[in-house]
This record gives C-alpha cells, sequence and structure tokens, in this order.
C-alpha cells in the first residue's frame, strides 16, 4: 500500500522513490493527477539529477488545453513494492502522477487538510 495525504492546499499528495539508469535515487513528492493520461510528469531538475534516458518527443495536451511538445524520459519508480519502467515527462512545476500509474489500483482519500490517502493494488 502507498500511503499520502490531502493537503491544505487540496492536493492529494504521495512520496515516490525514483531510480535513474546509473542507479541514482531520489524522493519525490508528487501530486496525483486525474487529467493526466500518462505515467508520471517530473520538472527538469528531477529528469537531471537522475541523469534519466531520453525518450523522445510527445505532443501533449496542458491543463488549459493547448498542446505543448514535451520530452520523454525513462524512469523506474518503485510502485506497490515493485520496480517498473516508466516513460516520465518532462514538466515544468510539480511532479505528477498520472492515470497509467494508478491504473488497476484503488485511492481512497479523506479530502479534508492532512487527510490520509492510500492507494492499493486490485489483485
Amino acid at each position: 500500500m502507498i500511503d499520502g495525504c490531502v493537503t491544505s492546499e487540496r492536493k492529494a499528495v504521495v512520496s515516490l522513490s525514483l531510480e535513474g539508469p546509473s542507479g541514482q535515487q531520489r524522493a519525490t513528492n508528487a501530486v496525483i493527477d486525474t487529467g493526466f493520461t500518462g505515467y508520471l510528469a517530473l520538472p527538469a531538475e528531477q529528469v537531471s539529477q537522475l541523469g534519466l534516458r531520453f525518450l523522445g518527443a510527445r505532443i501533449g495536451v496542458l491543463a488549459d488545453g493547448r498542446p505543448a511538445v514535451l520530452n520523454a524520459f525513462r524512469a523506474v519508480v518503485e510502485w506497490h513494492g515493485e520496480r517498473r519502467s516508466v516513460p516520465a515527462l518532462e514538466v515544468q512545476g510539480s511532479a505528477l502522477l498520472g492515470m497509467a500509474l494508478l491504473h488497476g489500483s484503488r485511492m481512497t482519500m479523506d479530502i479534508v487538510e492532512n487527510g490520509p490517502l492510500q492507494i492499493e493494488p486490485l489483485r
């Protein structure tokens, strides 16, 4: 089970453990974004610190509806006790956890300040 919380800004946040291709590890707090259909979105600083491998450019649609060209990288994330290799888009702002990574999970949360959030696999 993955634990997180709902912040005073009403953001659902979990801590993730990420790994780069040479074994570099970094913990990051990721905001759950149910409008993001991808796996992960990471700030450029984290992409650089982890030395993630470039996969290519992708066309995406931003929250305001504008299309954008985003660089995609390969990241390893610990998810339900297993290491998963997933594409991560490079973005400005906060790290985001998207619906593709949540797929196959149940998420429950109390939507109040410091409310608990739990993500568990559907097995």
